[in-house]
């Protein structure tokens, strides 16, 4: 979550929307339980987070924690797979994982290789990435996102192409404001939400001056 008070997802609006609205009545029709996880901890939180103890930069202590560090991302820990690894804990029978990473994906593979509780079924059944697009666009199961960006993601992220953020500047406009403005906090350890020197303020300014034809009002059409 960006926002778990005001209940403003870390996701696509137009995903969201997917997962709650087709994908989890399609699943639970087919008879499985769909459980959408949340952490306590939303973007917002770990931002305004107030460093005590330090492990390398000892000026950092006292100060608020500012933009997850690229690279290492610590929404990602502390977001996403916290709440996920807590879920798994609470299971007091043996379990798999059945995680999705196709056959033309080497280093995911390597990696999911270490865990002998995960499995991809994708590798198994020999799907590369485009069979696994074609599949689910059969079942009506490819989500809106991959009709205006390559990536599925957190719009908060420094990788997060231009085009996803448009949809949070024209669809959460208050919610796109908190975020650039978080750019204007003094006395944070990290002040650079995106280390290859672009900022919020410059890609808000570009999302200004190029205005095009609104794909998200079409989506909406659609649906």
């Amino acid at each position: 979550m960006f926002n778990k008070k005001e209940e403003i997802s870390g996701e696509s609006p137009a995903h969201v929307n997917f997962i709650r609205n087709v994908c989890k009545p399609l699943f639970e029709s087919w008879g499985y339980q769909v459980i959408i996880l949340h952490s306590d901890m939303d973007y917002l939180d770990y931002f305004n987070t107030v460093i005590e103890y330090p492990r390398k930069h000892m000026e950092h202590r006292g100060i608020k924690r500012g933009f997850p560090c690229s690279g290492k991302c610590g929404i990602k820990r502390d977001c996403k797979l916290k709440p996920i690894e807590e879920f798994y804990k609470s299971i007091k029978e043996p379990y798999v994982q059945y995680v999705g990473i196709c056959k033309d994906e080497p280093q995911r593979l390597d990696s999911l290789k270490k865990d002998n509780s995960k499995i991809s079924l994708l590798e198994k059944y020999g799907y590369t990435e485009q069979m696994a697009k074609r599949l689910c666009e059969e079942y009506g199961l490819l989500s809106p996102i991959y009709r205006f960006s390559r990536r599925g993601g957190c719009w908060f992220c420094p990788y997060a192409k231009r085009e996803e953020h448009r949809e949070i500047r024209e669809k959460i406009p208050s919610a796109w404001k908190v975020f650039i403005n978080l750019e204007n906090t003094p006395g944070i350890a990290n002040n650079k939400w995106n280390v290859y020197g672009e900022t919020l303020h410059d890609r808000d300014e570009y999302l200004k001056r190029y205005k095009q034809l609104s794909i998200f009002d079409l989506l909406e059409k659609e649906e």
